[in-house]
């Protein structure tokens, strides 16, 4: 049913939000490959999340929920039916995290999605598990793929595309066989997997690559910051990595809090999360928002589970466009959507550029945001890797469409508090894949 979402001119408020989406996922299916307990609190209620606890229940983990704790306890001995088909929902991070558990298990699965899940590229975690030695079959480099696990090969890697999935995938892989993994990374990526095998288990390193001051080869007297490797991020998995288990404490997600941080860059009002995710790979957003003129502080900063976390508030002002290309497109890959909306009553032309991964998510992320912010009156340009929006200085009430993705719908749910007029969204429903009460956070803060 459509949701008619009125305009609000006074944003403001404070609010707690739901654990992270991404640091949730792998608790769970971290848990597949764990010697003892884990428990997961602030696990979120989304239905991605949930769908990676049905996926640890099919290898036998009991499942224990209370209040908004989840405790994962996994079975002596990791098992599957023969032939089991495992059901991934719309969850890309599932998917791709499971084909690496599977293939270095000895199990044999079929992993299958829905028909949005199915349209999506698993050619790029299936083709490194396979140099590993994993058997793997794609469906035209898409679900279902069908797996048939092996004792792997130490590996080692070079991310030709930054995804914190593929690199996860081959991270546990990697722990379930006991083998060995390097990873090379050229641009940083998510770091959630590591960080949890480090909170939970042991065996995982993290070099960052930083320049070094290196004599000037043209004059002798100076010097200049050379970057010593050509990669910028190595991370290793010993052999004998494993997974003990332990407490995660997941913070509040801030892929979440970037919308409700949106509609107070949008209106000039306040807005403030507690409990807020700022792992160093998620700023992007944080950055984004003070690059266009918003003013952002950080109180009550603190480390649990290895995960940083504190409140975050931001104040909205007259925005200002800015090009977003390269690792900036890399670390505001999910935030794309209402960096758009806010992009749209900016000053000046956005250009998003390198950003041709979202065409290739839950929709065509690029096209969606074309239509809706047309719809409402924004001149937006489609480019062959990403967006041209030219800034407006009102957006019109429009029939808008989420077109089957939770980013989309909350986009422009957030652009419609900003409307002359009211808009209405065609599938509201579409948030419980990451935030079910989103409308009603939304309602704490544009009363």
């Amino acid at each position: 049913m459509k949701k008619t979402i009125k305009p609000s001119r006074k944003i403001g408020g404070t609010i707690s939000l739901p654990g992270d989406k991404s640091i949730a996922h792998r608790a769970a299916l971290l848990s597949i490959l764990s010697s003892g307990p884990i428990v997961a609190h602030n696990y979120p209620a989304g239905d991605d999340c949930l769908t990676s606890i049905a996926v640890a229940r099919e290898f036998g983990v009991a499942i224990e929920h209370a209040g908004t704790s989840v405790t994962f306890t996994p079975p002596e001995k990791r098992t599957l039916k023969g032939n089991a088909a495992i059901y991934c929902g719309n969850s890309g991070t599932s998917a791709r995290l499971l084909a690496g558990i599977i293939a270095g298990s000895g199990l044999s699965a079929t992993i299958t999605g829905d028909d949005s899940l199915s349209r999506r590229p698993m050619k790029r975690v299936a083709e490194p598990l396979i140099r590993m030695g994993a058997e793997i079959t794609d469906t035209d480099g898409h679900l279902p793929l069908r797996i048939h696990g092996h004792r792997l090969l130490p590996f080692e890697y070079r991310m030709p595309v930054a995804s914190a999935q593929v690199k996860s995938a081959l991270l546990l892989a990697g722990v379930a066989s006991g083998c060995s993994v390097r990873i090379l990374e050229d641009s940083v990526t998510r770091d959630h997997t590591e960080i949890m095998l480090g909170a939970a288990g042991e065996g995982i390193s993290v070099r960052d690559i930083k320049p070094v001051p290196t004599p000037d080869p043209h004059d002798p007297r100076k010097t200049r910051m050379v970057m010593p490797e050509t990669f910028k991020r190595e991370i290793t998995l010993a052999s004998r990595a494993r997974i003990v288990g332990g407490e995660i404490d997941i913070p509040g997600d801030i892929s979440t809090a970037a919308f409700f941080f949106a509609a107070a860059a949008i209106s000039g009002g306040t807005v403030t999360v507690t409990n807020c995710g700022l792992n160093p790979t998620r700023l992007g957003i944080l950055e984004h928002l003070k690059a266009i003129n918003c003013k952002v502080t950080i109180e009550n900063k603190t480390i649990v589970s290895g995960e940083a976390r504190g409140s975050v508030t931001v104040t909205g002002g007259p925005l200002k466009a800015r090009k977003i290309s390269g690792d900036r497109t890399v670390d505001l890959i999910d935030e794309i959507p209402v960096v758009a909306v806010m992009a749209a009553l900016a000053e000046g032309t956005t250009l998003i550029r390198d950003a041709s991964e979202l065409r290739a998510k839950e929709s065509d992320r690029i096209a969606a945001i074309a239509e809706n912010l047309n719809r409402m009156g924004v001149k937006c340009g489609l480019l062959e890797d990403g967006l041209a929006i030219e800034g407006a200085k009102e957006l019109a009430g429009a029939d808008l469409a989420a077109f089957g993705d939770h980013r989309i719908a909350m986009a422009f749910a957030v652009a419609a508090l900003a409307a002359v007029g009211p808009s209405t969204l065609d599938t509201p429903e579409i948030v419980s894949v990451s935030c079910p009460n989103f409308f009603d956070l939304l309602g704490q803060v544009s009363a």
